[in-house]
Order: structure tokens, then C-alpha cells, then sequence
């Protein structure tokens, strides 16, 4: 049976919670010799264990399941820079140092080995778990949008920076891909279900796949041309954030009678649209059955479809850091005037 997040949280520095956060330690050493399964929160919290201890448990290279805690560390020091010839910190212990140049160049060769090793799984188009599916697909989109602008590559600085928007892809993808999966850890089923008008709206791992990769990765792409969103809307909260603003829209009334496919809101004055589409899947027991499921959800910052919205919509105020928008009626002239 797998820890929760709670017993994985280390309250103070007691002896008493000394003494039962390493019982959790050798237990989960224990698996990770076996070579069990061992979920997100509990590879993080094994893996720092190790890096941390000042007793006789090796290095994190000494155990499979911390490849992926060495990836995550590493990619957080490189993300920005890549090609190896940039300024990085790294931490030790609580505080920070300067990595050598051997050091550095030693960490990016492993970061590109884990970015071949991941290309291999994405290419995959039949993976039986729900988030490695979807993420796939992401990736062999991005990757494809890439190679199509890839066009001829004659000189050097290009055939680089080419081979670079390639490996921050790839990289960025299995960084979302363990976000991801941690989220879904942290969350019960009922966390991912908002509700509207009296309607259930499913966000699924292809939600939080597609808007964290589209939609939160603007410093990792080579050629953004997404809306992208701001520290108001934490990715690892995301699920919650929209459930309370969805609860506050519907409490308000303002939104009853109105069609679900496109939902625009305005928060901490930005403005943000969701889309929702009706779909069918299958449950045991009841057949196919029809769900309406969140599309994607970003901040609203293209000038056409702003005027569209002041145009078609009207504003309409719920507090002081949430307002939506509602369809204004047409009274066979025009549209009315933008309401306050």
C-alpha cells in the first residue's frame, strides 16, 4: 500500500518524527531494491532522503527509481539554457553553487541521453496508461510542428539551434509528464469534476496534458505562438482553482440558461476563456455514455478574439476578483450595449 502525501510530509525536526520519517525511508528503500513501484511523491521523498543522509545509503545513481528525481533536479538547473554555455546554479544541501564546465558538460550529455530514451516511449502510439497516451501524442505533435519548419538547414547555428528545439522539447515533455502524474496522485476523481448549470465538466489527464504543455511551457518553446498563463493559476492546482471559480460563477446565477462550449471569465483582471466539448466514453456496466469534457483553458490576449468578446458578450461583475461574461441578446437591430 502506497503512503499518502500527509505521512510523506515531514512536520518538524523531533526526534519522534525523525525516528518515523526513516521508518517510512527503509520501507521505501526496501521496495526500491526490489525494484517495486513506487509513486511520484514517494520516489521525490525516498530519493531526497538519499541525496540528504549522512548514513550509509549510496547515491541516488545506485537506485533505478531515482533516474527520474536526477532528470527533474537537472532539467530545473538547464531548462533555460541547453546548450551547456549558459550561468547555472545547482543546489547542494540548503544552498547553491557554481557547477564546473566538466560538471556541466556532464549533466547535459545526461540530460540528452533521457531526452533519446523518452523519444523512444513517445513514438509509441499504443501505451495502455492514460497519461503516458497523452503525452505522447503532445509530444509527437510538437515535435512534428518542429520538423515541419525544420525546412533546409545549411549552416551550423542552424543544424544547432534545430537539434536544440528538439531536445528542450522532448525534456519539457517528460517534465510535464511527472507534474502531471503527481497532480493525479494528489487529487481524488471528484477533484477533477467541476460542475455548471447544473452539468458535470470532466478535466481528464488529456486536460492537463494539453493545457500544461500548450499552455504553461512558454519559456521552453522554440516558437510560442500560445496564450500563455501567469503565476495566477498554480498547473499543479489547477483542477481546484477552476472548481472554486466554476462554484462562484454558478452561485452567482449570472451564468444560468447559457451554453457551455465556450466559457469566458474575467480574474485578477486578465481575462481567460475555457472550452468544453461533449464527448462519449465508454463505462463498465452502462455502455457508451456522453460527458462534456474541458478542451483546454488560457488567458485571452489575442486582440480579434477580445473584440469579439467585448462585441458579442457582456461583462458581468461577481466580486471583486471574478467577473463573466454572458452572450448578449440579439434584438433583431444589434447587440445590445456592454453592460457594467
Amino acid at each position: 500500500m502506497s503512503y499518502t502525501i500527509d505521512e510523506l510530509d515531514i512536520k518538524n525536526d523531533s526526534e519522534e518524527e525523525q525516528i518515523r520519517s526513516r521508518t517510512i525511508f527503509e520501507n521505501l528503500k526496501a521496495k526500491a531494491v526490489k525494484g517495486e513501484i513506487l509513486t511520484e511523491y514517494e520516489k521525490d521523498f525516498f530519493c531526497q532522503g538519499v541525496k540528504l543522509s549522512q548514513l550509509d545509503d549510496g547515491k541516488i545513481e545506485d537506485y533505478d527509481c531515482c533516474s527520474d528525481f536526477k532528470f527533474k533536479i537537472l532539467y530545473l538547473t538547464y531548462f533555460h539554457n541547453l546548450s551547456g554555455n549558459g550561468k547555472y546554479e545547482k543546489p547542494k544541501g540548503t544552498s547553491l553553487y557554481t557547477p564546473t564546465a566538466g560538471e556541466v558538460q556532464s549533466d547535459i550529455t545526461f540530460l540528452k541521453k533521457v531526452a533519446q530514451s523518452w523519444r523512444m516511449t513517445v513514438e509509441k502510439t499504443n501505451h495502455s496508461e492514460t497519461m503516458l497516451q497523452n503525452i505522447s501524442t503532445e509530444t509527437r505533435y510538437e515535435l512534428k510542428h518542429i520538423e515541419d519548419k525544420k525546412g533546409w538547414l545549411l549552416f551550423r547555428a542552424e543544424k544547432e539551434r534545430y537539434q536544440l528545439n528538439i531536445l528542450k522539447t522532448l525534456l519539457q515533455s517528460k517534465y510535464i509528464y511527472h507534474k502531471a502524474t503527481k497532480m493525479f496522485e494528489r487529487f481524488d476523481n471528484e477533484d477533477f469534476v467541476i460542475n455548471l448549470n447544473g452539468q458535470d465538466i470532466e478535466i481528464d489527464e488529456a486536460s492537463i496534458v494539453h493545457i500544461m504543455n500548450r499552455h504553461y511551457s512558454q519559456i521552453t518553446k522554440a516558437n510560442p505562438t500560445k496564450s500563455f498563463h501567469n503565476e495566477d493559476f498554480e498547473p499543479q492546482y489547477l483542477n481546484k482553482q477552476l472548481k472554486e471559480i466554476f462554484h462562484s460563477i454558478d452561485s452567482s446565477g449570472l451564468y444560468k440558461g447559457q451554453q457551455l462550449d465556450r466559457i469566458a471569465f474575467k480574474y485578477r483582471g486578465t481575462n481567460y476563456v475555457i472550452w468544453i466539448k461533449k464527448r462519449t466514453k465508454q463505462i463498465k456496466g452502462k455502455g457508451n455514455i456522453e460527458f462534456h469534457h474541458l478542451e483546454t483553458f488560457y488567458p485571452l490576449d489575442d486582440e480579434v478574439e477580445l473584440r469579439n468578446l467585448e462585441k458579442d458578450f457582456a461583462f458581468k461583475t461577481i466580486n471583486d476578483m471574478l467577473g463573466v461574461y454572458i452572450k448578449k441578446e440579439d434584438n433583431g437591430i444589434g447587440y445590445h450595449q456592454k453592460a457594467s
